[in-house]
């Protein structure tokens, strides 16, 4: 590689920080073998001309731009292809985080042997100022996170991160998204991978001016939406892309398991389906037949369904994982 660490800014209308951000990140790497690349993401200010005028004053600096704005998922990912670094570090450009952490986070990832370091807001070294609000919000977006993927680490947003560039080569093909939901995917993506992440603490200098309830609502609401598409797409729906066979079966297991727990009920508890599902199973299961005797056939047919499902499932899914294995699948994936 052409250096050891390439640090990658995403920038969108940060006219008013990107000097600083540039300076400051080159000053902390100091003597190390480094580059710096400012992905200018569309802005519609002086944010490409700032950091130019920065790059040309250091020849590790790089300003790459693009029209229109496509969101620091995709900002990060060009700048990714761009890098040549062995391992690559994503910093927010608008100085909420001191760059000078920077080669902390390399020295953690040498002494752990961790393929991710990241920055973490509830890690109990952190040193923040950051409002009640915003606290709220993230431990809320953790716990939601921890239910859904049961991820390893507390806080998946903070805008500081390290990777071997190995990391990156082979989840990035995985990782669709490309607003603000773009750190969750790539994280779920390594940790299915089976790549050890770790937390660092860190020091978060917020912009009070950012603080404003109904942006953080609008926020919270777009990161809710986009978490349940990346909990679809890790799903093993997707993430297996099972066959045919595979979707079948497993539908008729959900509907033989349904089917099994509504024959108990009404069997135990003269349990009734509400409107207009009574309908439905009244003409599925042919009205004119008793009800001791609809009870019975979803029961037992529930039951008699569920057992062939799995059978079938647990045949499917072996032979898919043994192809996968003897044909390299979890090897890198082009993009």
């Amino acid at each position: 590689m052409a250096c050891d660490l390439s640090v990658i800014l995403p920038a969108y209308n940060e006219s008013r920080m990107i000097d600083t951000c540039i300076q400051e990140t080159a000053r902390a790497l100091g003597a190390t073998n480094y580059e710096i690349i400012v992905v200018d993401d569309g802005s519609r200010d002086e944010t490409r001309a700032h950091a130019q005028r920065a790059a040309d004053s250091n020849s590790r600096v790089r300003v790459i731009h693009y029209q229109p704005n496509r969101g620091k998922g995709y900002a990060l990912k060009h700048g990714y292809a761009q890098s040549e670094g062995e391992r690559v570090l994503f910093l927010d450009a608008d100085a909420d985080l001191p760059p000078r952490q920077i080669l902390e986070f390399t020295r953690l990832m040498d002494e752990t042997h961790a393929d991710v370091v990241i920055g973490s807001k509830m890690h109990p070294a952190s040193k923040l100022e950051y409002p009640l609000l915003r606290r709220v919000v993230s431990w809320g977006y953790y716990r939601l996170a921890h239910f859904l993927f049961g991820l390893p680490v507390r806080d998946t947003q903070t805008g500081i991160k390290l990777f071997r560039r190995e990391v990156l080569r082979r989840v990035l093909p995985r990782v669709q998204t490309d607003g603000f939901a773009f750190d969750l995917e790539l994280l779920v993506a390594a940790n299915l991978f089976g790549y050890k992440i770790i937390e660092a603490p860190v020091e978060l200098n917020f912009d009070a001016a950012r603080n404003d309830l109904a942006r953080t609502l609008r926020a919270s609401l777009a990161m809710a939406r986009d978490t349940l598409r990346v909990f679809y797409r890790t799903s093993f729906w997707k993430w297996l892309s099972p066959g045919f066979a595979v979707k079948f079966w497993t539908i008729l297991l959900a509907i033989g398991l349904v089917a099994a727990g509504v024959g108990i009920a009404r069997v135990l508890n003269n349990f009734t389906l509400p409107f207009p599902l009574n309908r439905i199973m009244d003409l599925a299961l042919l009205r004119f037949l008793d009800h001791s005797v609809r009870d019975a056939l979803l029961l037992f047919g529930g039951a008699i369904v569920v057992l062939i499902a799995l059978a079938q499932l647990n045949k499917h899914i072996v032979a898919a994982f043994s192809r996968r294995e003897h044909s390299g699948f979890w090897e890198e994936r082009e993009p």
